[in-house]
């Protein structure tokens, strides 16, 4: 795997390389997968050992690139489906993922915006490589890639 642009930190690029050897390789949502998670349990202040409070509902499209997002989820925030903390539900259109605190009354939506996923598409169309493409998303503000609901 080609090494991640310096502007992301050291965390967010070595829970990227962790999820790609779980997936098989690097790809734009499996890092976006990666940034969700991250993300959540940084809002959410999950730390480490306290991923038995969290649960997870992936509302994306069943189908290969988009599903690649779950990956990146299950790699970040140790939800999976095998420990039944992620769920997953087929959605034809938007990609919006739930997280929530078990017991706590806590949550987060995260929503992909879907000018990222038209642009990814794009970019494919133009040959543009998996591995070019998560390099991108890896970098891009957070504002910009997502639309962050606290519940």
């Amino acid at each position: 795997m080609k090494a991640i642009k310096s502007k992301i930190s050291s965390e967010l690029a070595s829970l990227i390389k962790k999820a790609a050897g779980f997936h098989g390789h690097l790809g734009p949502f499996l890092v976006i997968g990666v940034r969700m998670g991250s993300l959540a349990k940084k809002i959410l202040n999950v730390n480490a050992g306290e991923s038995n409070k969290f649960r997870v509902t992936a509302r994306l499209p069943l189908l290969t690139p988009f599903s690649c997002i779950i990956d990146g989820i299950q790699a970040s925030t140790q939800c999976t489906v095998g420990n039944q903390k992620l769920r997953i539900e087929n959605s034809q259109a938007k990609i919006i993922v739930c997280f929530e605190q078990q017991n706590l009354d806590k949550g987060l939506r995260i929503h992909v915006n879907p000018k990222i996923i038209k642009e990814l598409k794009d970019r494919y169309s133009e040959g543009a490589s998996n591995e070019e493409l998560a390099r991108e998303i890896a970098s891009i503000p957070e504002s910009q890639l997502f639309v962050i609901e606290k519940q």
